[in-house]
């Protein structure tokens, strides 16, 4: 079904960034009969994608159905569980083949590779992520390096997420053969703690693509200006562009879909755009202070248990109280 938004014929529409949400955000609006232009930088990365990020959570059904394309058709694995260090936790994780969503939202629309020059259009969506290429530069921005890989293994590894200093590596089932591995760390190097898990240990484990990239972590709160004036009708930023990522978790497919449909109601309305999404996002801003805690070597405490309780319930993820202290001591 197609989503309904007050467009009222509006035109001269380009979306910077062709990546999870631009693509959603494009199929959205031309559902709606919208022209819309896109324009994305080259990648070099096998599967064209940086970062990867082949894992998503709780919300993802509801959002690509409501594009009219049925979720069943990109996932790859559902495990129900994932073991977070010794901790085997209940959690409605799931893989899904992004590179095809991507695709098939884009549905074969002419990406532009040259430069954009914004005053030739009268809206402009900046979903360029890390990049945010056409908002003004965040204040105290947080930015989380890591490294990926897509692995050919026969040796069998479950959903795992290994957390040590201020990051995480992780494991992630995309068939009986395939995982994607990688890590994030603001400590130490992702390459380095990603190797000492010893998942690439394996002698028949083939190393099929990589890529590194950088995560915002920032949070919406402090990713203002959602819009600035710089187009006719302004430029609005979405996704990763303005902080949708969860600073303790790192997951932005379903932070990011759901700023387009934020995005969408409030598409003539800057002030009511910044409202939504700052309430909607306002449990970022406590997860960005435990990361600001923890890297300043603080001990997390009961409060900051029930922050990383509380919000992984957003993933489906069932953490008790005493687990929740320990893992984040992991993270310390």
């Amino acid at each position: 079904m197609a989503y309904k938004h007050p467009l009222k014929g509006s035109s001269g529409i380009v979306i910077a960034g062709a990546g999870m949400t631009g693509a959603y955000l494009y199929r959205l609006l031309s559902l709606q009969g919208e022209k819309v232009d896109i324009y994305d930088t080259s990648n070099r990365s096998a599967c064209g994608l940086s970062p990867c990020a082949w894992g998503t959570s709780v919300g993802f059904y509801e959002l690509v159905a409501k594009c009219g394309l049925l979720p069943e058709d990109y996932l790859f694995q559902r495990p129900g569980y994932v073991w977070m260090n010794n901790y085997k936790i209940s959690a409605n994780l799931m893989t899904f083949d992004k590179p095809r969503l991507i695709k098939d939202l884009l549905g074969g629309a002419r990406i532009h590779r040259k430069p954009l020059d914004v005053s030739r259009y009268t809206r402009v969506i900046d979903a360029t992520g890390t990049s945010r290429a056409f908002l003004p530069p965040i204040e105290n921005d947080l930015l989380l390096p890591c490294i990926q890989y897509k692995v050919q293994t026969p040796h069998h590894f479950e959903n795992r997420i290994h957390l040590r200093g201020v990051g995480y590596a992780w494991c992630f089932p995309l068939s009986q053969t395939e995982y994607h591995m990688g890590c994030g760390n603001l400590r130490e190097s992702p390459y380095q703690l990603l190797r000492s898990t010893g998942w690439f240990n394996h002698q028949k484990l083939k190393t099929v693509c990589g890529c590194t990239a950088k995560i915002r972590l920032t949070g919406a709160e402090q990713a203002q200006p959602f819009v600035t004036k710089a187009a006719p009708l302004g430029i609005w930023g979405v996704g990763e562009a303005v902080g949708c990522v969860a600073p303790l978790a790192g997951d932005g497919i379903v932070p990011g879909m759901r700023s387009v449909q934020i995005l969408l109601r409030n598409w003539n309305n800057p002030e009511a755009y910044t409202t939504e999404m700052l309430r909607e996002f306002a449990w970022m801003e406590k997860e960005r202070r435990v990361v600001d805690k923890l890297l300043t070597g603080r001990n997390p405490g009961p409060t900051d248990a029930r922050i990383l309780k509380a919000n992984s319930r957003r993933m489906g993820m069932h953490i008790r109280s005493k687990d929740a202290i320990a893992l984040l001591k992991h993270l310390r």
